[in-house]
């Protein structure tokens, strides 16, 4: 049975400016990647609580690297927060273009922005609102 997203990875030649990215606008910690021989090719971020949510690893010498920005079979990333007027103030003091809306769900907020790497990331703040059937309409996300 699955009960979560356990982890998401980026493979990236940028690795120290993903890194720092996700220090500063998500508040993040980095971490060492215990699993992973070379710890310089290799980090995790974890988020308040301890929990392991990205590990950021660079390719190998030989390794295609697709453009910034590429699209893949894969849209977007979503992060739970809280206080979205906190994160739109801290994007703005980065200086990070983001686009904030508020959905058909009431309080349901989304942030939308891109990582160094063209990684779309999604911010939704009152995720519980959004998965309660009761008041989504019984349908969820």
């Amino acid at each position: 049975m699955i009960l979560r997203i356990g982890h998401i990875n980026i493979r990236t030649p940028i690795l120290e400016e993903t890194l720092a990215f996700y220090e500063s606008v998500l508040a993040m910690r980095r971490g060492p990647a215990r699993t992973m021989a070379d710890q310089s090719r290799n980090a995790w971020l974890y988020d308040d609580a301890g929990r392991a949510l990205i590990h950021v690893n660079m390719p190998a010498a030989d390794e295609a690297v697709p453009d910034v920005g590429a699209r893949g079979r894969i849209d977007h990333v979503a992060f739970d927060g809280r206080d979205p007027d906190e994160m739109e103030a801290r994007l703005q003091r980065l200086g990070i273009a983001y686009r904030r809306s508020e959905t058909l769900v009431s309080g349901l907020t989304q942030i939308v922005l891109r990582d160094p790497n063209g990684i779309m990331l999604e911010l939704a703040f009152g995720t519980d609102l959004a998965l309660d059937s009761q008041r989504s309409g019984g349908n969820g996300v």
